[in-house]
């Protein structure tokens, strides 16, 4: 492909991304406001504990951690690779879908080469954009595999999801469907079935997704390059790749 018409393409998907991550943060700051209403009325309730609707009033810890993450990252790639790319991701996020579509070959390639690893940071806050919280089962699933198969059939699963990613408003994949797109991404479904029935890592997902906002960030995909924010993730991580 010319270099300019890639260019070109690089920059229309960088700027319909950014739409999509403003529309985000808009949806964000009203649930936002909507949660500090909730504050003052009820009193000590946590953010993330009204947003999920967690009514147990469960603290944030004390988790079983899956196997095969390095604090709540799945690290793809080859530990000496000279790039690290860190992406935070909601299996719900139309935004992320977005961005995957535009990076995920050029970014799959640099892991092959050797020359690029990604911490996939899977977080969790859109449950309300689907009728049986697909975004908390998914992200669950996905630590599932990482734990039960590892980090390359991660991979695998993590790109089917965001192929087959449901439209907003509907009811998502069920734990059947997550069971056989994790098998076909190479799982065992003996090893992936029960813990994806039983939501073995929801209280994980709930510590990751409360990390991310820890870490100062408010929207996804967040991408970092080196350890560095990009505000243009499209065009950044495509020249982190090459």
């Amino acid at each position: 492909m010319p270099q300019n018409k890639r260019t070109s393409t690089a920059e229309r998907a960088a700027a319909a991304l950014r739409h999509q991550q403003a529309i985000e943060r808009r949806r964000q700051f009203a649930i936002v406001g909507a949660v500090i209403a909730v504050l003052v009325i009820i009193g000590g309730a946590t953010w993330l504990a009204i947003s999920r609707g967690d009514t147990t009033g469960e603290t944030v810890g004390g988790s079983e951690t899956p196997a095969n993450t390095d604090g709540y990252a799945v690290v793809v790639g080859e530990a000496a690779a000279p790039t690290t790319l860190t992406f935070y991701e909601d299996p719900q996020c139309p935004a992320c879908a977005q961005f995957e579509s535009q990076v995920n070959a050029d970014v799959s390639q640099g892991i092959s080469d050797g020359t690029v690893k990604v911490e996939y940071r899977i977080v969790s806050f859109l449950d309300r954009a689907s009728t049986n919280e697909f975004s908390s089962r998914a992200a669950n699933a996905l630590f599932v595999v990482a734990d039960t198969a590892g980090p390359e059939v991660f991979k695998k699963f993590h790109d089917l999801l965001y192929e087959n990613q449901p439209a907003e408003g509907g009811a998502g994949p069920d734990d059947d469907q997550l069971i056989s797109w994790a098998v076909e991404s190479g799982a065992d479904e003996g090893a992936v079935r029960p813990k994806i029935e039983d939501n073995a890592f929801e209280q994980f997902v709930v510590n990751a997704t409360d990390q991310w906002s820890k870490d100062g960030y408010n929207s996804t995909p967040t991408v970092l390059v080196n350890g560095t924010a990009s505000d243009d993730p499209v065009n950044d991580v495509l020249a982190a790749v090459q």
